[in-house]
């Protein structure tokens, strides 16, 4: 239907017109069938109305489904589930990135100055980092789009937007965005933001052109569709940079691994971690990025993980007892007494070599498991050649900064139920056990900062004249918060 019906006549009105042919190449989707996988039969019952699911799911969910669900030559499922979830995952991680940048560039009256205002190479390690991520993208695009795979290109797409631009770049960057006391350092946060959402606006225009047009028209005043199709600059990718930040990143996730074998939450400081990774540790001010992350005191390298773990070896029985019988026991004991050196080679893919039963034997990773354990206490995450060690122990000074910590996340909760606005400046009160209290005079100022408060009151409680109040817990002490907006 499509080949007659479409293709042909365009190509029959555009030479009888004297234009010649109307394209040189097409690509169109196979079959398109039900959520089982079943063709769309009137009799079936089966068949899906386009009208009704565009009503659904917009059309550009629709669009967005059949483009990274499968790749077009293919027969694809249409699951209304699917581009439900499909569309809202992109979508909505788009759309809130976006307001998340207009909410604080109207009460920052910022405006776009050009890359002149912040030149690239100028602006923080983050910064640049997503820019060289940013313009590797389009390059990917380019090439995927021009060998005719959408698919690959819009998941290429899709993995930016939700794992570098929202997960990593926005959390890291938030704190830049308002509040900054460096006026520099918040242009370049937004500068950066702002060139990111615009150039995925202009990247996802050939197959979502309505939320596309919208978003570039709130960023620029212009229109998706009359600008030229984004080209990378050279310039703004550096390998070097992505691969500190690939370290970072695993590291960082790692650690968070790392906190929660020991159940101690990002919010509460620890004092110490070491870490291995394969090349050259990163910069200061990458390595600033981790600090953060973790929210951890002092960051140490080692070259190797040797000094921070030892290695086990669990022996596999059931494989163990298909090979070596009722010399399995043996054998076992034997994997139980391998040496470092030996656990190494089998880490690695190799084989090492036993004796059982007066024979000589090799072994490897199919026999066993080879198990990493901490040394002195501390709590080990290893993937691949990155390593991380992380002391658990808690000093009265960090338990009393953790707790202040989470007293700014409660306080921002009750301002934000308490239907504050953004901007607004406050009376804060904290009172509850002496815990509390003492965190909350030891770190008075980072109080205040975070939550907007100009005068901070410890020790006050619910009837201290509050126009909000409201009691928690923090780490099992009791905390009681009061709140007022200031005048």
């Amino acid at each position: 239907d499509q080949t007659r019906g479409w293709f042909y006549s365009l190509h029959a009105i555009s030479t009888m017109l004297g234009l010649g042919p109307a394209f040189r190449n097409v690509i169109v989707n196979d079959l398109i069938l039900d959520a089982e996988g079943r063709k769309m039969s009137k009799s079936r019952g089966n068949v899906v109305d386009p009208w009704e699911a565009v009503a659904d799911h917009g059309a550009d969910g629709v669009r967005w489904y059949m483009v990274t669900v499968s790749n077009p030559w293919l027969p694809t499922r249409f699951d209304p589930d699917g581009v439900r979830e499909s569309a809202a995952r992109f979508f909505d991680t788009l759309l809130n990135i976006y307001k998340f940048f207009s909410l604080y560039a109207n009460v920052e009256a910022w405006v776009p100055a050009g890359r002149a205002g912040h030149p690239a190479a100028a602006r923080p390690p983050l910064d640049r980092w997503l820019l060289s991520r940013l313009h590797g993208l389009v390059v990917r695009v380019r090439e995927e789009l021009d060998g005719y795979n959408p698919t690959r290109a819009y998941r290429a797409v899709a993995a930016f937007v939700d794992a570098e631009l929202s997960n990593w770049y926005v959390r890291r960057a938030r704190p830049r965005f308002w509040g900054n006391t460096d006026p520099d350092d918040a242009g370049a946060a937004f500068a950066t933001l702002h060139e990111a959402l615009a150039t995925v606006a202009l990247l996802i225009a050939p197959v979502t052109p309505f939320v596309s047009d919208w978003l570039h028209r709130a960023l620029t005043g212009r229109s998706s569709h009359t600008e030229p199709f984004p080209v990378s600059d050279p310039g703004l990718i550096d390998e070097e940079l992505e691969g500190q930040m690939a370290d970072i990143r695993a590291l960082s996730t790692l650690a968070r691994s790392a906190r929660e074998a020991v159940r101690i939450r990002v919010r509460q400081p620890l004092g110490r971690m070491t870490a291995v990774v394969p090349g050259e540790p990163p910069p200061d001010d990458v390595l600033a990025l981790l600090v953060d992350e973790i929210n951890v005191k002092r960051v140490e390298f080692a070259a190797s993980s040797a000094g921070l773990v030892t290695l086990a070896a669990r022996p596999d029985f059931r494989a163990l007892g298909r090979r070596f019988g009722r010399l399995t026991p043996d054998a076992a004991g034997c994997i139980r007494e391998l040496g470092a050196e030996d656990l190494e080679v089998v880490r690695g893919g190799g084989v090492v070599r036993i004796e059982v039963g007066g024979t000589i034997a090799e072994v490897g990773g199919d026999e066993m498991d080879v198990v990493e354990k901490a040394r002195g206490g501390w709590v080990v995450r290893s993937e691949g050649r990155r390593t991380v060690a992380l002391d658990p122990a808690l000093t009265g000074a960090l338990r009393r900064e953790g707790l202040a910590r989470e007293l700014v996340n409660r306080i921002q909760r009750l301002r934000r139920d308490s239907g504050l606005d953004i901007t607004d400046r406050i009376r804060l009160g904290v009172g509850g056990t002496e815990a509390v209290c003492a965190a909350a005079r030891d770190h008075e100022a980072v109080l205040a900062r975070e939550t907007l408060a100009v005068a901070v009151e410890v020790g006050a409680t619910g009837s201290g004249g509050f126009a909000f109040t409201a009691e928690t817990e923090l780490d099992g002490e009791a905390a009681i918060l009061g709140l007022s907006r200031h005048a």
